[in-house]
């Protein structure tokens, strides 16, 4: 789950500028701090009834200059020849932030196998609390290893998001977060994954999957890398203006993307952590329990239905191509 954000808005030749933006299911304020223009000089003005001074003496002519016998007058010597578009420095185009045509859907990681040595830990039974962060912190130092180099080759740079697990409650700038709600949390003004301490004790479906730890994960580094390239920017946008049927179907849109990233990684450790047909079968009854269908009426439609989220999860794991991951052009039926 993604809660808020806080992006640099860097604009070519001008400065970069914080743009804070909060994202809420309801009243969608997004309080934007943006640079003043800059005042050129300009020429004081006359004072009112006043004419601004104008010379009236006569610019002099200065006399031609005759040259004496037997010697060539002077010519001025030639202008440089003026600079062409071609010869001027240019700066290389940056990669697309955008929802719908980002640079990052140019990735296509099918082919490659990334091995991280990382240890599966299954969640039942659950890691004991002071070894959980390290160990998500592993899973978090994996997905760097895994993306990196293929997100700098298009211009983007991905900074390891941290993570921190609390007991009972923790403060972050994205909100206050309980021990119940969500089994995890990332907040983009912080780059921080926050994680209950207590969830993985049975009564979240993840725990059912030997992949639950790495997957969960996974989909929370997913709202990082839509925070790296931008596209929690132009969600941000978008919702703010949308109505409020119009902005659960842009979070439905958001969260099946994370899905479908959490995918890609899946498919790229695939060897390396031996990832089985159970595991496939495990991935699809854990989010067999959080579609939005379920339990009936107790949750809004922000996070698609469990067809929806394997369905795109599986599209990830299935191709590892970041083309295959485009809930923003996908039709309205395909992220309900």
């Amino acid at each position: 789950m993604v809660l808020g954000l806080v992006t640099a808005l860097v604009l070519t030749g001008v400065v970069a500028t914080t743009v804070v933006l909060t994202v809420r299911t309801s009243g969608r304020a997004v309080p934007l701090a943006t640079p003043s223009a800059t005042a050129s000089s300009a020429r004081p003005a006359p004072a009112p009834g006043t004419q601004a001074p104008v010379s009236t003496s006569p610019t002099p002519t200065p006399a031609p200059v005759t040259p004496a016998p037997g010697t060539t007058a002077p010519t001025a010597a030639p202008a440089d020849p003026l600079p062409t578009a071609s010869d001027l420095p240019t700066t290389p185009p940056g990669p697309d932030r955008s929802l719908r045509t980002n640079t990052l859907y140019k990735v296509d990681l099918g082919s490659v196998s990334v091995a991280c040595d990382l240890e599966v830990r299954r969640p039942k039974p659950p890691l004991p609390d002071k070894k959980l962060q390290g160990y998500l912190t592993d899973v978090v130092g994996c997905l760097t290893k895994v993306f990196s180099a293929p997100l700098a080759a298009r211009g983007f740079t991905l900074v390891e998001p941290k993570v921190k697990t609390y007991h009972k409650r923790v403060e972050s700038p994205c909100g206050d977060f309980g021990q119940y709600g969500s089994p995890a949390y990332y907040c983009s003004t912080t780059r921080t994954i926050y994680w209950p301490d207590t969830v993985d004790d049975g009564r979240e479906a993840y725990t059912f999957a030997r992949l639950g730890y790495v997957g969960l994960v996974a989909h929370e580094f997913g709202h990082h890398l839509q925070a790296t390239t931008g596209m929690l920017y132009g969600y941000s946008g978008e919702y703010k203006e949308a109505s409020d049927k119009q902005g659960l179907v842009l979070s439905r849109r958001l969260e099946l993307q994370a899905q479908c990233f959490e995918g890609v990684f899946l498919h790229v450790v695939r060897k390396d952590l031996d990832v089985s047909a159970k595991d496939r079968a495990e991935l699809k009854s854990w989010h067999s329990y959080t579609g939005d269908e379920d339990p009936p009426d107790d949750r809004k439609p922000d996070h698609g239905t469990s067809k929806a989220q394997f369905g795109w999860l599986e599209r990830g794991l299935d191709s590892g191509d970041f083309s295959d991951c485009n809930t923003w052009t996908a039709s309205t039926k395909s992220v309900t």
